[in-house]
């Protein structure tokens, strides 16, 4: 079998030595594995982070083969988290996938004690509040993304930050609403862009969208940093 040497090696000179071995051993939580997560999981994987959990109670429906990298014909009704989970170990053997069909509210407080980065790819404004003030009480960071059609909005609340609070002033009903509309390349953006942030956070790295967040208009070519 291949050493993790061969499978990183194109990550050097972007990536010292160092750095792929801190990647290694760091733990990342992906809550959502539809959309956003899929993407989000994919380039974690990829670029050699040691262990992810991935999170999501969803199964895959025919509207998810739009933009979701793990739908597919043969996946329909599979969990989205365990087919995200089998993906990845196909790709290599250096990362350490756990998957969690559960509401990530479900999951107890003492499973995160070892996470070192949450990130967001949630579709609904309640849950991100709750994921939100999760990490605060854990003291984790949390790498945001979302998308609506041509646009896209990426931000990093740190510990103790009130990101998504400024985001999303008005916490909005549980009711069913109208989804809406999602592009393949706009999800594949933005989580690329979730990924960076997130590795950003592994390896101290800084950034400005720490406490900030970026604007995505791939309409008119446009990325605007708040802030």
């Amino acid at each position: 079998m291949p050493s993790s040497d061969e499978y990183f090696c194109r990550n050097q000179g972007a990536l010292t030595v160092d750095q792929q071995q801190t990647l290694q051993q760091k733990r990342v939580a992906v809550i959502g594995c539809g959309g956003l997560g899929g993407y989000v999981i994919e380039e974690l994987v990829r670029i050699g982070v040691g262990r992810l959990h991935v999170v999501d109670p969803d199964v895959f429906t025919p509207s998810n083969c739009n933009r979701q990298l793990n739908a597919l014909s043969q996946s329909l009704g599979r969990n989205k988290a365990e087919a995200a989970a089998a993906r990845s170990e196909s790709i290599h053997p250096f990362c350490a996938v756990t998957p969690v069909s559960l509401d990530f509210r479900a999951v107890a407080a003492a499973d995160w004690h070892q996470i070192d980065v949450v990130v967001d790819c949630l579709d609904t404004i309640p849950a991100r509040y709750d994921l939100a003030a999760r990490c605060n009480r854990l003291n984790l960071p949390l790498v945001h993304g979302a998308v609506n059609g041509w646009y896209g909005q990426v931000g990093v609340q740190l510990p103790g930050g009130d990101l998504l609070t400024r985001l999303y002033p008005e916490r909005t009903s549980n009711q069913p609403q109208e989804p809406p509309s999602v592009l393949s390349f706009t999800v594949a953006v933005v989580a690329s862009l979730q990924a960076a942030e997130t590795v950003k956070l592994l390896l101290g790295l800084a950034s400005p969208l720490h406490n900030n967040w970026m604007h995505i208009d791939l309409k008119n070519s446009d990325f605007l940093v708040h802030g």
